[in-house]
């Protein structure tokens, strides 16, 4: 196989994959990510605090309820607790157990609020935005399952064949056929 063939086939596979780097950069580039992170949804006086002081008994659903009335803008609903993480969750990375309470914001559009339950402590906030936001950024460092493995093998092994792609590219431009 000689440089064009090479340079033909691997462009093809990179072109896919520059595709998706260029498609969520371009995503990244238009959402604010505080809007990612839901800081809209809480309501202007209130400033997350972070008090770390831990009850041994969990909090209420009542009393989580209340947390999320008085201190965002959003309508809870229901409330569930996890106690085990599952692999790409919204709330990965953070301790467990955590109350997942399902609030509403007022286009009527699902918010997944996160608290701890020992702690009263807002952990995070998901919406649709977020879920987009994550699935973009799966595609963008190549790890679809985890999203959050940024040195993979796969992102390594493209970054460089990206790199050798361009490479050749250029020794192409100037080499007479």
């Amino acid at each position: 196989m000689n440089i064009r063939n090479f340079h033909k086939y691997i462009s093809l596979a990179v072109s896919l994959q520059l595709l998706l780097w260029t498609i969520s950069g371009i995503y990244f580039s238009f959402n604010k990510i505080e809007n990612v992170r839901g800081e809209q949804y809480y309501k202007p006086e209130q400033i997350q605090e972070n008090d770390t002081s831990i009850n041994q008994e969990k909090i209420s659903h009542e009393s989580a309820f209340a947390i999320i009335e008085d201190k965002t803008i959003l309508i809870p609903v229901s409330i569930e607790l996890i106690k085990e993480a599952k692999s790409g969750s919204e709330y990965r990375g953070r301790e467990l157990p955590l109350y997942k309470v399902i609030t509403n914001n007022a286009n009527n559009e699902e918010i997944n609020v996160y608290i701890d339950p020992y702690t009263a402590e807002i952990v995070a906030i998901r919406s649709q935005q977020w879920r987009i936001w994550d699935l973009m950024w799966g595609f963008h460092i190549m790890d679809w399952v985890e999203r959050d493995n940024m040195s993979n093998i796969l992102l390594k092994l493209f970054s460089f064949v990206a790199l050798l792609t361009a490479l050749t590219g250029i020794i192409l431009f100037f080499r007479k056929k």
